[in-house]
């Protein structure tokens, strides 16, 4: 039920993340929420806030990304995504705006979420600043292998950004394998939560495997609990895209989901 005069709202939509400092609001810093709260207050007339459904680092992309704000009653969904991206820098396009059930919470109702890391095997000038331009020979056969294995570990301690969580380094991971489309690798991973940073930190960890310069048990190792020292570089923010969430009641009939 809706409390009276004031209806709960969710939007899908995407972001290049390239000129934004991430999703969450910043001091002094251009923001993808800042964007959006600014023009939807600014539309509506009255101070607006939305909540998303996780943070991205400055950098990052969204292609499927979901928030939900409070407005007033009666808001048409489809008018005022038009209307929104017309107010929106170019960078962000809201797909849709729909009436939801009070209860629901981008991010506090999400059952898991999903991302996309993209490295680019041959100079493309097209992809410069969506991939992770690496030529460096490698072998994919053990990226793909290191992704299997994170079915087997629960502790991410030591993927995660110093000082960045206070509660459990425990995720459990329901997707991950690495695809070879010829000029591009591609990891896709879906799990519960993630701790900060954590993506970027798997990625850059995996590649030092593929290029030996990590054995497997050292690898294995960083499984099962560690600190982020043992692990290796982050890769590059630009390669890494949220792909999708998921809710137990989609408010959007699943479109909301990462395409695998």
């Amino acid at each position: 039920m809706q409390t009276s005069g004031l209806s709960t709202y969710a939007m899908r939509l995407a972001f290049h993340g390239a000129p934004f400092s991430g999703w969450q609001i910043q001091p002094a810093q251009k923001t993808v929420q800042g964007e959006i709260e600014t023009a939807l207050s600014s539309l509506l007339r009255e101070e607006i806030g939305i909540q998303g459904a996780g943070r991205t680092d400055t950098g990052v992309h969204a292609a499927n990304y979901v928030a939900h704000f409070q407005g007033p009653e009666g808001l048409d969904g489809a008018d005022l995504a038009y209307r929104l991206n017309r107010f929106l820098p170019s960078r962000i396009t809201v797909f849709e705006i729909l009436l939801v059930d009070q209860e629901f919470h981008a991010r506090f109702s999400a059952t898991s979420r999903s991302y996309r890391y993209v490295l680019q095997r041959e100079k493309d000038v097209f992809t410069t600043d969506v991939a992770w331009y690496y030529q460096r020979p490698m072998e994919f056969e053990r990226l793909d292998r290191a992704a299997t294995s994170l079915f087997s570990g629960q502790d991410f301690s030591a993927f995660a950004r110093l000082g960045s969580y206070s509660g459990s380094s425990v995720c459990q991971i329901q997707h991950a394998r690495w695809i070879d489309q010829g000029s591009q690798w591609i990891f896709e991973v879906r799990a519960n939560r993630f701790l900060r940073n954590m993506v970027r930190s798997l990625v850059g960890t995996m590649v030092e495997h593929a290029l030996d310069k990590r054995t497997w048990d050292s690898w294995e190792s960083l499984l099962h609990g560690g600190s982020r020292a043992d692990a290796g570089t982050s890769a590059p923010a630009h390669g890494l895209t949220f792909a999708g969430v998921t809710y137990p009641n989609s408010p959007f009939n699943e479109r909301e989901n990462a395409p695998f």
